[in-house]
């Protein structure tokens, strides 16, 4: 018992060798429909909103000006974004299963080992407020991998697409579909990271919510109860 206490957060923690249970299978998504007023781009989306298919008319050029294809798909992503949103608002929310708070440790703590944690879970606070503020308050530009398309997003709404008229000419319908599918599907993934979507987590933080969760053991921990 003489070495110094130290919290969980600051500790690496061992790898849980038990058996874990299979994921559930996630249940079936409904695929929404946005198309451009000439009808001559399709975008599918599923009803989180994320891009599933881009099909343009084989004929396009006939009714699309190939400076303007950019602007007919982004017309056709937001109005499936826009039928997605519109499902989870109607769509009833499922409860969520509670989870137990974490077991606090029983061993005392000094003043300076609880600064010490607040300290940490200020810091770590701090930093998911910052990288909140990055991802929602700044528009995403995005590239394809092959330079033809560049795509801006904000806040989960598509402000424009280019494409690079000149390519139009020359590339075949199913290359084109899949530069402007790859730039949504990134644009939409770099906006809504999974991690942000969690709220904040860390070590320190978990360590806090576990000792806040009972409140006689935390006056007893920090020497206030006997």
């Amino acid at each position: 018992m003489g070495g110094e206490f130290r919290f969980g957060f600051e500790e690496g923690g061992e790898e849980d060798q038990r058996a874990r249970p299979s994921p559930e299978p996630e249940p079936q998504q409904d695929v929404l429909i946005g198309r451009d007023p000439d009808g001559v781009v399709t975008v599918a989306v599923n009803d989180l909103a994320e891009v599933q298919s881009v099909t343009i008319a084989g004929r396009w050029r006939q009714s699309v000006d190939p400076r303007a294809l950019g602007s007919a798909v982004t017309q056709a992503a937001n109005a499936a974004t826009v039928q997605a949103l519109a499902k989870q608002v109607e769509r009833p929310a499922e409860p969520k299963r509670a989870q137990p708070p974490p077991t606090p440790s029983l061993e005392r703590i000094t003043p300076e080992q609880a600064l010490r944690l607040m300290d940490a879970v200020s810091a770590d606070l701090a930093r998911f407020t910052q990288r909140m503020t990055e991802v929602v308050d700044r528009p995403l530009t995005l590239e394809s991998r092959g330079g033809h398309v560049r795509g801006t997003i904000h806040r989960g709404h598509v402000l424009n697409l280019e494409v690079d008229p000149a390519w139009t000419h020359s590339a075949r319908v199913t290359e084109m579909q899949q530069e402007f599918l790859e730039v949504l599907r990134n644009l939409r993934a770099r906006s809504v990271p999974a991690d942000l979507a969690q709220g904040p987590q860390s070590p320190a933080i978990t360590e806090l919510t576990a000792l806040v969760s009972d409140p006689n053991t935390l006056l007893r921990r920090v020497g206030l109860l006997p």
